[in-house]
C-alpha cells in the first residue's frame, strides 16, 4: 500500500494548472426526519445489502441484482417526475443505521439552497459559516472537524453525484436539480467512499431520461434578490440522453455597514451541470457530468461588539449593523470539474465505478472580527500582504485574504452480489488525492501603533486508499447477520509555515515576536505522516413484523489527521493532529404501518472518542521579556469524550385527509472525558474541564413540517409551515465568547397551481419572528466578541413551470 508506484502516479495530479477563469407531491414534506421519502427518493448510497419489496414482506427472498429504475415521461400539462421502485423504500427502511432523507421537492418548498441548510431540518447534524467566506464546518450527533480555515475535511465526507468533496468550497453552488440528500450517521466507509468517523452527506441530482422534458422558475425575494433556474432534459438518441441543469442568483445585502452605509451579504452565484447518459446496453451505462460555479457574491460580515469609536458596532447593535469600511470583504471564486460513473448489471450483482476530479479557485477578502476601525492604524491596500501607513483618524481595512487553488481526484468502484440467496456482499476499492496550494494573510493590530501582518503560505497534499467489505448472512428468516471490514491507507504532507512582517510609526515598539525579522518566519513544517488502520461493523437486524425492523450495530471508524493551515503568530499553534478515532454503539427501530401513510423510527447511541479534533483557542507571550499576551487558536486533540443521545421522527401522511405532518427531535449528551491543561505552547484560560460539553453538540434539537392541501375544481392550494429549533453550543474549547445563541425559525408557505401540476406560484416567508440569534461567535484579535447573525426575515415569491 505505500508503494513508490501510488505516490508517483498521484503526484502527477499537482502538474494539471489551476482552474481558470419537481412537482407539488404533498406527501413529501421532511423526509429529514425518516429513512423513508414515500417512494420519491432515489437512494443515493448502498444499503447493508439490496433489499427488495418481497424481501421487506416475507424476510426470504432476495432480488439478484438491484432494481433497475424505469425512465418514464412526464405526463402531458404533469410535473415532470421520476418514478423509483418500492425496493428502495425498503431499503432506507431495513438499513441497520439511520438515514434521513430530504427530496428535491422539499428543498425548493424550504428553500435549502445548500449541504449546509439542511441541518435545520436534520436532527442531530449542524452546520455553520465560520468565516464570512465559503468553508461551513459540518457536525453529525457532535462529529465533525471544528476547523474554519477549510483547508480540512472533517469527520463527514460529503459525496456529490457519488463523488468526494474533499473541501469545503467544492459544495458551492452544486445543490441544483437536485433529486434526494441522504445523510447517514455513524462511521461509514464499509460500502463506499473514504473512511468517516460521524457520517456522510450525499446529493444525487436528477439523472437524464429518454423523454424530453424539464422545468423553469424564477424567484423574487427580500433585498432585491433575483432568482432564476431551469433544466432540461433531451433525448438526443434511443441510447443517448442529456440533462442541463442552471442556477443563478443575484440580490443586495442584508447587512448594512454603520460608516459607510455598503452592504454586504449579497449574492452574485451562477452553477451549471450537464449530465449525459450512455445506454451501452440492456445491463450497463455510463454517465458523464460536467459542472461549472462562479460566485462573486459580498460576503456577509460578523459584528465586532466594541464600540464604534474602535471600529466595533456597540453592545446592543441593529442585527444588520457592521462596521467594515472602505475595504469591504469580496468573493472572487470559480470551479469546477468532471466526474463519470459506469454501472454494469450482472445476473448475481452490480458492478458500479466512479471517477471525478474537481477543480477550485479562490480569492476572498474577509472582514473576519467584524473589526472596521483602528485609531492610527493600516489601510489594507487591495487585500496585498503588504500595507500602508495611515496616521490620525481611524481607517478601514479588511483583516483576511484567503488565496488558494485546490484539486481533488477521487475513485470509487465497487461491486454488490447476492450469493446462494442467503448471502449479500460487496467488494469495494477507493483512492482519492487532494491538494490545495494556498497564501492566507491576517492583518491585525497586536500592539498599540501597530499593525502586525501574518501570511501562511503552505501546500497541503493528501492521499488516501481503502480496500472495504461489508457482508448480510441470513441467518434464519427473519434474522440477518451484519459484518463488515475496512483496511485504510493515508498520507497528510504540508509545507508550509507563517511569516511576521510589521507596519506602523511605533512598529515595533515591544520587539519582534520571538525575535522575528522584518518578513522573517515565526514557524514552518515540512513533513509526511502515513499511517494504516482497519475498521469495522458487526450487527443484527431482526424484521418484527412485515415493515418494522430493530437493528444494533457496534462500529468504528477514524479520520485521518490534519494540520491547521491558518497564518497564526504562536509557534506552536502550527502542528500536525493526530487521527480521530470513534467507537459507536446503535440501536434502533424503524416502521413503516398503513401502506407507508405512518412512518416511525427511534435510535439510541453510545459514541466513544479517542484524540478527538477540535479548534482550541488559547493565549501565550509574543514579546519576550514582557507581559503583554495574545492570542492563537489552534487544532488539537481531547484523548477522551464520549456522546450518547437518542433520535426519535415520525411521519404522518394522508392518516387526515389531505393533511401530512412530520417532526423529529434529537438529544445529545457530548461531554470531555479527559480534561486539557494545556496545549504546546499555549495556555488555556479557562483550563477544558472534565465533562465539559464538546463544540458543535446542542443539547437539544428538533423541527417539524405540517402540509395540508385545499381542492377547488381544478386548483389546489397547500398551505405549509415549517419550524426548527436548535439549543445553544460552544464553537472552539477555552473561548468564552464561543458559544452560539438558541437559533429557531418558523416558516409559512403558501402554493397555488393546477392539479395537473403544470404551473404553481408562491409565496412565502422564511424566520417569520425575525429573529437575530447568534450562529457562530468567537474572541476577535481585538479581543471582543465577534458574531454572525441569523439571516434576517425573508420574503418571497416565486413561479415554477414544468415542460
Amino acid at each position: 500500500m505505500k508503494s513508490c508506484f501510488l505516490r508517483r502516479s498521484f503526484r502527477l495530479l499537482a502538474t494539471v494548472p489551476a482552474y481558470v477563469t419537481l412537482p407539488a407531491l404533498p406527501c413529501l414534506l421532511l423526509a429529514s426526519t425518516s429513512p423513508l421519502a414515500a417512494a420519491a427518493t432515489t437512494p443515493v448510497s448502498s444499503s447493508a445489502h439490496p433489499v427488495t419489496a418481497n424481501h421487506a414482506a416475507s424476510g426470504r427472498k432476495h432480488a439478484g441484482t438491484t432494481p433497475r429504475r424505469k425512465n418514464t415521461a412526464p405526463r402531458k400539462g404533469a410535473t415532470e417526475q421520476v418514478e423509483v421502485t418500492q425496493s428502495h423504500t425498503h431499503r432506507y427502511l431495513s438499513e441497520p443505521t439511520t438515514v434521513n432523507v430530504i427530496s428535491g421537492q422539499e428543498l425548493r418548498s424550504l428553500h435549502l439552497e445548500n449541504p449546509k441548510d439542511i441541518a435545520s431540518f436534520t436532527p442531530g447534524v449542524t452546520a455553520t459559516n465560520a468565516v464570512s467566506g465559503s468553508a461551513p464546518i459540518f457536525s453529525i450527533r457532535g462529529v465533525g472537524l471544528d476547523d474554519y480555515v477549510g483547508t480540512n475535511m472533517g469527520g463527514i465526507g460529503i459525496y456529490l453525484d457519488g463523488v468526494l468533496a474533499p473541501f469545503p468550497v467544492f459544495y458551492t453552488g452544486q445543490m441544483l436539480d437536485v433529486e434526494s440528500v441522504a445523510t447517514e450517521k455513524g462511521p461509514q466507509g464499509f460500502d463506499m467512499g473514504r473512511s468517516t468517523t460521524g457520517g456522510s452527506i450525499n446529493v444525487q441530482s436528477v439523472k437524464p431520461s429518454d423523454k424530453f422534458g424539464g422545468y423553469a422558475e424564477w424567484g423574487y425575494s427580500s433585498y432585491n434578490t433575483n432568482r432564476g433556474r431551469f433544466a432540461i432534459n433531451t433525448p438526443i438518441t434511443s441510447k443517448i440522453s442529456n440533462r442541463l441543469a442552471f442556477n443563478y442568483v443575484k440580490g443586495d445585502g442584508w447587512q448594512k455597514d454603520v460608516a459607510t452605509g455598503a452592504r454586504y451579504g449579497s449574492q452574485d452565484l451562477l452553477a451549471i451541470r450537464n449530465l449525459t447518459k450512455f445506454v451501452v446496453d440492456d445491463t450497463s451505462s455510463v454517465l458523464l457530468n460536467i459542472h461549472y460555479t462562479r460566485d462573486k457574491g459580498r460576503s456577509t460580515s460578523p459584528q465586532d461588539l466594541d464600540s464604534v469609536a474602535n471600529g466595533g458596532v456597540g453592545a446592543n447593535p441593529n442585527p444588520h449593523a457592521v462596521n467594515v469600511g472602505d475595504t469591504p470583504p469580496k468573493r472572487n471564486e470559480n470551479g469546477g470539474g468532471v466526474s463519470v460513473n459506469y454501472t454494469k448489471a450482472f445476473d448475481f450483482g452490480t458492478f458500479s465505478s466512479t471517477t471525478g476530479i474537481d477543480f477550485y479557485r479562490r480569492d476572498d477578502l474577509d472582514n473576519y472580527d467584524g473589526l472596521g476601525t483602528v485609531p492610527g492604524g493600516v489601510r489594507n491596500n487591495g487585500g496585498d500582504s503588504t500595507s500602508a501607513v495611515v496616521d490620525g483618524v481611524g481607517t478601514k481595512y479588511a483583516d483576511y485574504r484567503w488565496n488558494d487553488t485546490a484539486i481533488a481526484q477521487s475513485h470509487d468502484m465497487h461491486l454488490r452480489m447476492n450469493l446462494a440467496k442467503i448471502f449479500h456482499l460487496t467488494v469495494g476499492v477507493f483512492e482519492s488525492y487532494d491538494k490545495i496550494d494556498g497564501d492566507y494573510t491576517s492583518y491585525r493590530k497586536d500592539d498599540p501603533g501597530s499593525m502586525v501582518n501574518l501570511t501562511n503560505h503552505f501546500s497541503q497534499q493528501n492521499l488516501s486508499t481503502g480496500v472495504y467489505v461489508n457482508t448480510v448472512t441470513n441467518i434464519t428468516k427473519k434474522l440477518d447477520f451484519i459484518a463488515s471490514g475496512r483496511f485504510s491507507y493515508d498520507e497528510r504532507g504540508f509545507n508550509g509555515g507563517s511569516s511576521y512582517s510589521y507596519v506602523g510609526a511605533n512598529s515595533p515598539r515591544l520587539g519582534a515576536p520571538f525575535y522575528a525579522t522584518q518578513n522573517g518566519q515565526i514557524n514552518h513544517l515540512n513533513e509526511r505522516h502515513d499511517y494504516e488502520r482497519f475498521t469495522g461493523r458487526v450487527g443484527l437486524r431482526y424484521q418484527i413484523v412485515p415493515g418494522t425492523y430493530a437493528y444494533g450495530t457496534i462500529s468504528n471508524g477514524y479520520k485521518a489527521g490534519s494540520y491547521f493551515a491558518a497564518p497564526v503568530l504562536a509557534p506552536a499553534a502550527l502542528d500536525y493532529v493526530r487521527p480521530e478515532n470513534l467507537i459507536a454503539y446503535e440501536v434502533g427501530i424503524k416502521s413503516s404501518l398503513l401502506h407507508n401513510k405512518l412512518v416511525l423510527e427511534g435510535s439510541l447511541f453510545d459514541y466513544e472518542y479517542h484524540n478527538r479534533q477540535t479548534l482550541f483557542f488559547g493565549t501565550f507571550h509574543p514579546y519576550p521579556n514582557s507581559n503583554v499576551t495574545s492570542n492563537s487558536l489552534t487544532l488539537g486533540t481531547i484523548p477522551r469524550a464520549r456522546t450518547r443521545g437518542g433520535e426519535a421522527s415520525a411521519s404522518l401522511h394522508n392518516l387526515i385527509p389531505n393533511l401530512d405532518l412530520r417532526g423529529s427531535f434529537a438529544y445529545l449528551d457530548a461531554q470531555i472525558k479527559s480534561p486539557v491543561d494545556s496545549l504546546p505552547g499555549l495556555t488555556l484560560d479557562p483550563k477544558i474541564a472534565h465533562n465539559s460539553q464538546l463544540p458543535f453538540a446542542p443539547r437539544f434539537s428538533w423541527s417539524a413540517v405540517a402540509r395540508y392541501n385545499i381542492d377547488i375544481r381544478n386548483y389546489r392550494t397547500t398551505l405549509q409551515a415549517s419550524y426548527t429549533w436548535k439549543d445553544n453550543m460552544w464553537a472552539a474549547l477555552g473561548d468564552n465568547n464561543a458559544k452560539t445563541s438558541k437559533i429557531s425559525s418558523l416558516g409559512l408557505r403558501m402554493e397555488v397551481g393546477p392539479k395537473t401540476g403544470k404551473w404553481t406560484a408562491a409565496v412565502y416567508v422564511d424566520n417569520l419572528q425575525d429573529n437575530h440569534g447568534s450562529t457562530y461567535s468567537f474572541t476577535g484579535s481585538d479581543g471582543n466578541r465577534a458574531q454572525y447573525i441569523q439571516t434576517p426575515r425573508w420574503v418571497g415569491c416565486d413561479l415554477h413551470y414544468n415542460f
